[in-house]
């Protein structure tokens, strides 16, 4: 697929889902294809990676995998993000936890850093602390939308700080393991993917505080 044809796609996608996901009569319809835009924007990731090579697609399986196990714990213990549970809206679950966190995780982590390669950042501490940053910036704006869509709840519906510390530390370590690991790449698909997701959840925000 020609690259600049699945840009514009990916927006279109993005846009759609945005829209309607707030208009009454898609709203049900829309809502249900959220764990497929994941699926497909995974997809695209993969696909798409700049250097794709066995070692890269292992080490990307295994953020997947921790990000996912980190949840688990995290829905088991509620030591970590704070007590929450998971709603029915991310798809099919395994152990109380959607498969498709695992891949939220790496899509988030691949995507902030195609941002942070961009700038003169010295050091993997300093490049996985500014992603980290970017990555919890996000979180700031899925809160109040995955509460609203049932993506997941909050005991008494209150978002705890300590969710807000444990996802940058979280966002720290994977961001240190991929700068480590040599998968830090420049590119303006994985740049387009981090705007889309700011986007999405921004725009969600402000329509809810308009029509809720």
């Amino acid at each position: 697929m020609n690259p600049q044809f699945l840009k514009r796609f990916l927006i279109v996608v993005y846009a759609a889902g945005l829209l309607g996901m707030h208009i009454p009569e898609t709203a049900q319809l829309f809502t249900s294809l959220v764990p497929l835009t994941l699926w497909f924007t995974a997809f695209i990731c993969v696909v798409y990676y700049p250097n794709p090579n066995k070692n890269a697609y292992i080490m990307l399986f295994a953020l997947a995998f921790a990000g996912w196990m980190l949840e688990v714990v995290g829905v088991k213990t509620g030591q970590i993000f704070g007590s929450y549970a998971y709603g029915k809206t991310l798809g099919f679950q395994v152990m109380n936890v959607p498969i498709t966190i695992g891949l939220n995780w790496v899509i988030l982590v691949i995507a902030t850093n195609a941002v942070v390669a961009e700038w003169n950042i010295e050091g993997r501490i300093g490049k996985a602390a500014i992603g980290a940053g970017l990555m919890t910036a996000l979180d700031l704006l899925i809160e109040p939308v995955a509460m609203h869509y049932d993506f997941w709840q909050w005991a008494g519906n209150t978002v705890p700080v300590q969710n807000f510390g444990a996802w940058w530390l979280a966002s720290f370590f994977f961001h240190w393991v991929y700068n480590t690991a040599g998968l830090s790449t420049k590119s303006s698909l994985f740049r387009l993917i981090a705007v889309l997701q700011f986007c999405f959840f921004l725009g969600h925000w402000i329509l809810l505080q308009i029509f809720s």
